[in-house]
């Protein structure tokens, strides 16, 4: 008596239905990579630009003169906005999105840009309701205990690039400057 082998192969249908399984696999898995790149990719553009806004503020108040306590280094025309390098250690970093109220210790200290970079001239509320890209905030205090120094910190804010969890995306740079 002949023995049967209970042996069998894999038929064609089986592997291609194998190979279309791991298609689409390999294809979700692709997007969620490509998906991941280019939001990493957009964050680090977003990073960079607010970088970039912020130092070319801290430089825009590191030229003014140490003594200089009325320079308006915004397009903002509002009274009582020109504040050059007035120390105001009760200046709030936080981002507000909102113009500060009048004779606030943010009052002078924040200037708002578009989506191109550009800061936003006229009344800062007519700046604000036209819609803003970034805002841009800073504080001067004198450096306890060390006559003639001043640290500027300088936080740039980009309210419409919101991250996961809901956090605004920031950069801050501090410097000092001497008399």
């Amino acid at each position: 008596m002949p023995m049967q082998r209970a042996e069998r192969g894999v038929s064609l249908v089986e592997t291609m239905i194998a190979i279309l399984i791991a298609f689409i696999v390999m294809s979700s898995l692709g997007a969620v990579i490509f998906s991941a790149m280019v939001a990493n990719k957009n964050q680090g553009t977003e990073t960079t630009r607010m970088t970039a806004l912020a130092q070319e503020k801290t430089e825009q108040l590191l030229r003014l003169g140490y003594s200089n306590t009325t320079t308006n280094t915004t397009l903002i025309t509002d009274p009582g906005w020109a504040i050059g390098l007035t120390a105001n250690s009760a200046t709030d970093l936080t981002q507000l999105t909102d113009c500060p109220a009048a004779g606030s210790a943010n009052m002078g200290y924040v200037d708002f840009l578009n989506y191109q970079g550009q800061p936003m001239s006229g009344a800062c509320s007519i700046a604000v309701a036209g819609g803003f890209g970034y805002e841009r905030r800073w504080k001067i205090t004198n450096v306890a205990g060390v006559a003639g120094l001043k640290q500027i910190t300088v936080v740039v804010y980009a309210p419409s690039a919101v991250r996961a969890g809901g956090a605004t995306p920031s950069v801050s740079i501090t410097t000092l400057k001497s008399q």
